[in-house]
């Protein structure tokens, strides 16, 4: 009787290696899109800081080439190529730089979780 319950014994040799592979989809797609939220994060502070400075120039009456040129250099994480930059006054005592910067794609995440492109503007007044 003994021999025969041996013989009917299931092998789960390879369960452990399915199980893995589903949890492990799982926990990359997890992994890469903390990467990829953490490096927009970082994008997104960066263009914030690139417009505070561009509108602390534009306040001071600096050219507009002088405005993107100090924005820019103040986020150098950025691709410069990828910079929009727009200066305006909202108002005739203060001035507004709104800098918008299309954020880089590490990992394919569609649009309507992160946004294709970042903004950030920021209002002075005139010195």
């Amino acid at each position: 009787m003994g021999s025969a319950a041996g013989r009917t014994r299931h092998h789960d040799d390879g369960a452990a290696a399915v199980e893995f592979a589903l949890v492990a989809l799982l926990l990359f797609t997890l992994l890469f899109a903390v990467i990829q939220f953490g490096y927009t994060f970082f994008e997104y502070v960066s263009v914030a800081h690139a417009a505070r400075e561009g509108v602390r120039w534009a306040a001071l009456g600096a050219t507009a080439e002088t405005v993107e040129a100090h924005a820019i250099g103040a986020a150098p994480g950025l691709d410069s190529a990828r910079v929009t930059l727009a200066i305006d006054n909202p108002a005739s005592d203060s001035v507004r730089v709104r800098i918008t910067y299309v954020r880089t794609q590490l990992v394919p995440i569609p649009d309507v979780v992160l946004p294709a492109s970042i903004s950030s503007a920021a209002v002075q007044r005139l010195e």
